[in-house]
């Protein structure tokens, strides 16, 4: 049994950011790193990692030389990796300050397959082995439909979707591993139960790993269904999260492992490659992610909906009471006591009331100097202060100017 992975070799381009870049607006970088990707490649490594042999076949570009020695160091077989006279694809990646990122992709090197070059890579595999594909790379319905003339168990991860991957025929397909998103884009169907009655009816032979994020995945075959949740992690970089799911799946699977255990490791190890920065980088080995089985705990996304509505609660009082908000108000508003309110909010909120409200009027006191005409007396009359200085103070302690420098930066920008 051998484990090929058709796919694509990418240079990250990763630009962290305060948020995701918005049609029409031009932001500033913290910083700019370069890292190992591309989905096959963090693939291949995941499945590498995993313990599981693996031969990754794709084309690199004149620049790319550093991801076949990433693919070498974590024990990938380079034997049909082509290097063409090309630039190397690579990816441009935001990453915003809560870990979530946004992604376009350079096609590069990596649309350079061609039908030849599959088919002389196929010719040395068969009924035994598996598949892994992706949709970083030209020829994979091609790819798709030889694999399956030879009985190849065929693991699609239909990412980026398009209209290309869309018309795939999911009947040839052994595993699709895939969100909600591309859930919705094969068949239209808004939740994950009206998805999986659609792929029942109309492949019943597939075999369904849904993710769902924050909320874990769904196992879904004509045999079995089961849910399986995330883990928590502080999450810093989600770039390379799935990639890494779907190499520890197909590894475990490959050695032999129940569906429930293969997916249990394949979501420590995503938990893992979250909790750091980069794609490629960030993949965990086996063993790292089997002792992380010990002590990571299942995310609650009930407690988590429960704590997200306290919130909503909290920032719409202050919202609304912004004058005359104290946490005495808040407290009998709630119906707990003063002192555990104030815990409460700080355990859900991460701040302690008093910031909260002291954000929310310098906020509120930065739209009125921008947006108004208001006299900086008037301006903290409406947003609850009385003492003039004390307002000066904290709203350059929050914004690094006093309010006229602030309303004159915000007009001339």
């Amino acid at each position: 049994m051998k484990i090929l992975n058709f796919g694509s070799c990418n240079v990250d381009n990763v630009y962290s950011v305060d948020h995701i870049v918005n049609a029409g607006e031009t932001i500033a970088t913290y910083k700019l790193e370069l890292f190992p990707g591309g989905k096959g490649l963090n693939q291949s490594i995941a499945v590498a990692r995993a313990g599981a042999e693996v031969y990754h076949a794709g084309c690199i570009g004149t620049d790319g030389d550093m991801l076949a020695d990433i693919l070498s160091d974590s024990g990938v077989d380079l034997t049909y990796l082509r290097k063409e006279n090309i630039k190397n694809g690579h990816a441009i990646i935001q990453v915003d300050k809560t870990g979530e990122n946004s992604i376009f992709l350079y096609k590069g090197s990596n649309y350079m397959i061609t039908k030849d070059f599959v088919d002389e890579v196929l010719e040395n595999f068969s009924s035994e082995d598996f598949l892994l594909l992706q949709n970083e790379i030209n020829n994979v319905s091609y790819i798709i439909d030889a694999a399956y003339k030879k009985g190849i168990k065929i693991v699609l991860n239909p990412s980026p979707f398009n209209e290309e991957i869309q018309q795939i025929d999911l009947s040839k397909i052994t595993y699709l591993i895939l969100n909600q998103v591309e859930a919705k884009g094969f068949s239209g169907k808004e939740t994950p139960e009206e998805f999986f009655a659609f792929a029942e009816k109309n492949y019943p032979d597939l075999k369904i790993i849904l993710t769902l994020g924050k909320r874990g995945c769904i196992f879904c075959d004509k045999d079995s269904y089961f849910e399986h949740p995330s883990f928590m992690v502080e999450t810093v970089d989600t770039t390379g999260a799935g990639d890494t799911f779907a190499g520890f799946f197909v590894s475990s699977v490959a050695e032999g492992k129940s569906y429930q255990e293969a997916i249990k490791i394949a979501s420590a190890a995503s938990a893992l490659a979250v909790s750091k920065m980069g794609a490629a980088t960030s993949i965990p080995y086996k063993k790292d992610a089997l002792e992380a089985l010990n002590y990571l705990k299942p995310y609650n996304y009930k407690k988590k909906d429960k704590l997200a509505k306290k919130r909503e609660v909290i920032f719409k009082y202050i919202e609304e009471n912004l004058e005359n908000a104290c946490l005495e108000d808040l407290s009998k508003a709630l119906g707990y006591s003063e002192s555990y309110t104030g815990t409460m909010v700080k355990r859900v909120t991460g701040e302690a009331f008093s910031q909260l409200l002291k954000k929310k009027r310098c906020m509120t006191a930065a739209e009125l100097l921008g947006e108004t005409d208001f006299s900086i007396g008037e301006i903290i009359n409406k947003i609850g202060y009385e003492n003039e200085s004390f307002f000066r103070k904290i709203f350059k302690e929050t914004y690094g100017k006093a309010p006229l420098e602030y309303r004159k930066l915000y007009r001339k920008n």
